[in-house]
């Protein structure tokens, strides 16, 4: 693949660009990143282990956070999922990744991401901005890309264990969240918590027993632990939509809007 200056050229692996300027970092980073590699492939089998394993990682997504998604789309156009793969979240949008994982169609950083301003009429970008060295520079390339009235809908952890895939460098409360795209230019028009706090008790409480507990005593420990979320994790259906489920919330979510500059 050569850009129109013929200044660059890309290579273009089963059918998939590699829009970086290294593009070998692409496969380096698929193979630094063996626990992502790992769940891309387990979330796309089907046998009964896997299917129970994803029933159980269900997480009870408030159920504002699912219109506020679908808004970013207004008929056909070009709809980003930046750190898209190995599903798509939408028929619409096109998986945007840094590594060459399942179902990814574009790998590119989303530090720089390669296209044209005002080109892109809605992103979504979820669980993406915690692995970032710079979330800023990311939301600032989102607006950059972004047509104006178009939409992001982003949904960030706030409490969650350290999860690097294979880096993660922050999570953001509900509050950093909205500061981060107003400073970028963006209104924020609604906002909210995704996934709440029991599901914040019951992945630090699994995390718990795995990292710091004998291996003999963790796996007792997290099977009863996993049958006793059973019960209590469908809570989050009721603390999700009262004003302080942010407090604790374990993911947090947005929709934000380009507006026309006005002078």
């Amino acid at each position: 693949m050569v850009t129109p200056s013929r200044s660059h050229s890309y290579p273009v692996v089963g059918g998939v660009p590699i829009l970086l300027s290294d593009p070998k970092s692409a496969a380096e980073y698929a193979q630094g990143s063996e626990r992502m590699t790992r769940e891309y492939t387990l979330k796309k089998s089907d046998s009964l282990v896997q299917r129970f394993k994803r029933w159980n990682a269900r997480d009870y997504s408030a159920s504002a956070s699912r219109p506020a998604f679908e808004s970013i789309f207004s008929g056909d156009g070009v709809y980003l999922s930046i750190g898209g793969g190995p599903l798509r979240s939408h028929p619409l949008l096109t998986n945007l990744n840094i590594g060459p994982f399942p179902n990814v169609d574009v790998v590119a950083d989303a530090h720089g991401l390669p296209y044209f301003d005002e080109s892109v009429d809605g992103i979504h970008c979820v669980a993406v901005l915690e692995h970032l060295r710079d979330p800023k520079l990311a939301v600032q390339e989102m607006f950059r890309v972004l047509k104006v009235g178009g939409k992001v809908f982003a949904a960030t952890p706030f409490l969650q264990p350290y999860h690097g895939y294979p880096f993660h460098f922050q999570g953001f409360t509900l509050t950093g969240h909205v500061n981060l795209f107003e400073a970028c230019g963006f209104e924020v028009t609604e906002s909210g918590t995704q996934v709440g706090p029991t599901h914040v008790i019951y992945q630090m409480g699994q995390t718990y027993m795995r990292e710091y507990f004998p291996t003999a005593l963790a796996i007792p420990c997290r099977a009863a632990w996993l049958l006793l979320g059973c019960l209590f994790r469908p809570l989050d259906r009721v603390i999700n939509s009262r004003a302080n489920s942010y407090v604790m919330a374990s993911t947090t979510y947005l929709l934000a809007v380009k507006k026309k500059l006005t002078r």
